[in-house]
């Protein structure tokens, strides 16, 4: 059995995991179920570190329009200082797939457009050292979306956004997850929450399955965790 379902698998797909288990494929099969499983939970707490960072961002973004360009609906008629840094063909792109969504079933909302954003649309509206635009934005409207940041600055956050989302591509493309800083991941998560408000963190805490699930994986695989 071991052998034939390899084949599904594929031997390259299963040889990373088989690298790290002495070559037997039975504990390697076992350890791509366990990485299966973790990433599983991974994807939940990160959609809802995702979900919350996404309307924080957008509240602040609405009001910011509003005031600017007289709409709070910024993904159909965005001001010049956020048109200078969102790009033109990812407002476009996610445009074009809320409408597909929508299927002409009625007009394409504000809230459809931003559900279409990936989560790098995100990460790319925070300061850069080397983009003005992005810092002027921030200073004007995208820090009032942190306002639990305290003295956290936000390259930090930044810094934490980035690790979530590169994670997040990790899961999406069913790569091994097992060998990360796991807890390390998580954390990130629960520090973007804490730096938008104490409600928003407690409650991810509270319901995301990864922490959990970690600690059963270490348990029957404690060489794969990194001790801090």
């Amino acid at each position: 059995m071991t052998a034939g379902i390899v084949t599904y698998f594929s031997a390259p797909r299963i040889a990373t995991y088989a690298q790290r288990c002495g070559g037997d494929e039975r504990r390697a099969l076992a350890l791509y179920r366990a990485n299966a499983h973790i990433s599983g939970t991974a994807h939940t707490a990160v959609h809802y570190c995702e979900v919350m960072l996404r309307n924080a961002l957008d509240r602040e973004l609405r009001s910011w329009n509003r005031a600017v360009q007289g709409t709070a609906e910024w993904s159909h008629d965005p001001g010049p200082l956020l048109r200078s840094v969102l790009p033109a063909d990812r407002l476009r792109s996610a445009r074009d797939h809320a409408a597909r969504a929508v299927r002409g079933r009625r007009p394409v909302a504000h809230d459809d457009v931003i559900a279409q954003f990936s989560f790098g649309v995100w990460r790319n509206l925070l300061p850069s050292q080397r983009h003005r635009w992005k810092q002027a934005l921030w200073e004007e409207a995208l820090h009032h979306a942190f306002n639990n940041r305290q003295d956290v600055h936000v390259s930090q956050i930044a810094r934490s956004v980035s690790i979530v989302g590169d994670f997040r591509n990790r899961i999406a493309h069913h790569e091994p997850v097992f060998g990360l800083d796991l807890r390390g991941k998580r954390r990130a998560m629960r520090d973007i929450l804490n730096s938008v408000s104490p409600t928003a963190r407690r409650w991810f805490v509270e319901h995301e399955p990864l922490s959990a699930a970690l600690d059963d994986f270490y348990a029957d695989w404690p060489e794969f965790e990194r001790k801090n």
